[in-house]
């Protein structure tokens, strides 16, 4: 797929891998809309647009959704990159909390995958990656919200493939960028700009894929 003159929409954008990966679609000459809760920091990446967004609300996705098709017309690629990590075993994790991880984790990129599907499916072209945690979400112990709600992402983006990928013109993937130093995991080896430049990779190449890449 060529990204100039893309829309892409890419949610968790204000700082890890979707701060870089923003910063390299536009060096492609993609329209980025850059979305995430903190607006002041989407400023500075010098994205088409900026969009705050607080995606523990799937009724917040969902007005995102509209507001970026109103301000461009189209999204020809969406990241669901937006994510919330909560640890703590399973009996203490609080009903707050786990539904926080489900809302932003799954449940948003539901509403945002399910609301900018159809037009990409009309168009015949369209990405959609979901970045997911393949490591913890078999189950690990300490991160049950988070595996679990991982899990229900990966499951989405499975039952999204079947439905438009491939004949349909849409592609729809997994993305694993690895453990990578960000606010959800400081102690990651990995850069997020390497992660980044892999998820372009994947996003130029534009196939759907029952596996997850990385």
């Amino acid at each position: 797929m060529d990204l100039s003159g893309s829309v892409c929409l890419v949610t968790g954008a204000s700082s890890g891998i979707g701060a870089a990966l923003s910063r390299q679609l536009i060096a492609r000459g993609a329209i980025v809309a850059a979305a995430a809760r903190r607006h002041d920091l989407l400023e500075q990446l010098g994205a088409a647009s900026t969009h705050a967004a607080d995606l523990s609300d799937p009724a917040d996705a969902l007005r995102l959704a509209d507001e970026v098709l109103g301000r461009h017309g189209r999204v020809d690629v969406l990241v669901n990159n937006a994510g919330v990590r909560i640890d703590g075993p399973v009996s203490g994790v609080s009903l707050d909390d786990l539904d926080r991880s489900f809302q932003v984790n799954a449940l948003s990129p539901f509403v945002l995958a399910g609301s900018l599907a159809p037009g990409m499916v009309e168009r015949g072209c369209g990405v959609i990656a979901n970045v997911v945690a393949p490591q913890v979400s078999s189950g690990r112990r300490g991160m049950g919200a988070y595996a679990a709600s991982k899990a229900a992402l990966e499951s989405l983006t499975q039952t999204l493939r079947q439905e438009i990928g491939g004949g349909k013109g849409v592609a729809v993937f997994g993305f694993d960028p690895g453990w990578v130093r960000t606010a959800l995991a400081p102690d990651g080896p990995d850069e997020p700009e390497a992660a980044a430049a892999r998820l372009v990779g994947l996003l130029e190449a534009g196939r759907s894929a029952r596996e997850i890449l990385s």
